[in-house]
């Protein structure tokens, strides 16, 4: 995957081969997933369901990509509660 978005980096026709069959769709549907939990109450009004998602998995990521700490469960749970207590009503 690093390699991957490394190679396509400054090539815009690439990056939009990349964006669309890889990571739009997915990320199509984490928006909708938040956008339901705003709806219920389960997440405060105005809450930006990208910027939301980006607080989550852009750890999650640079983890997997640097490889400097551990990328394990502890981590993930650590992070999901105090991301999602900031979007919390």
């Amino acid at each position: 995957m690093a390699r991957i978005i490394t190679g396509i980096h400054g090539n815009r026709h690439l990056q939009r081969m990349y964006l669309d069959k890889f990571y739009l769709p997915p990320c199509q549907m984490q928006v909708q997933l938040v956008e339901q939990a705003i709806a219920c109450g389960e997440l405060k009004r105005g809450t930006d369901p990208e910027l939301m998602i980006d607080a989550l998995c852009g750890p999650l990521f640079l983890r997997w990509l640097q490889g400097h700490a551990p990328l394990d469960r502890s981590f993930a749970g650590a992070l999901a509660d105090k991301i999602i207590c900031a979007f919390a009503p």
